[in-house]
């Protein structure tokens, strides 16, 4: 009966003795280049909370004044137009702060030096 030669022992944290396979070494090119930086407003957020600031203003001053007896107009009607009237307000305040922020963002401009690496 043959009976195959048993495998070799090793120590206990001894590695075996195979040739380690050749190890991809990664190969970097870095460029540089000078940017310019500028600063820039975000309109959407900028015109989206002046507008809900209009709302929530009118909103307050139509439940702040009293409210006639006999008016033709119920309090939640009036809410509503006030709602209506801030909203149109706020995005015009919105829009005119928004350019005027752009255009005060737009002053500060800088320079900087980017770094481009490329991985191989």
């Amino acid at each position: 009966m043959n009976t195959p030669d048993p495998a070799p022992e090793h120590e206990p944290g001894s590695a075996p003795e195979h040739e380690p396979a050749p190890e991809h070494v990664p190969v970097v090119h870095e460029t540089e280049r000078e940017v310019t930086i500028t600063r820039s407003v975000r309109y959407g957020r900028v015109i989206a909370g002046m507008t809900v600031l209009g709302i929530l203003v009118a909103v307050v001053a139509s439940l702040v004044f009293p409210l006639d007896p006999e008016a033709q107009y119920t309090l939640a009607q009036i809410t509503g137009f006030m709602a209506l009237i801030g909203a149109a307000i706020g995005l015009a305040l919105g829009c005119l702060l928004a350019l005027i922020l752009g255009v005060t963002a737009r002053r500060k401009r800088g320079t900087a030096i980017a770094i481009h690496s490329d991985v191989q």
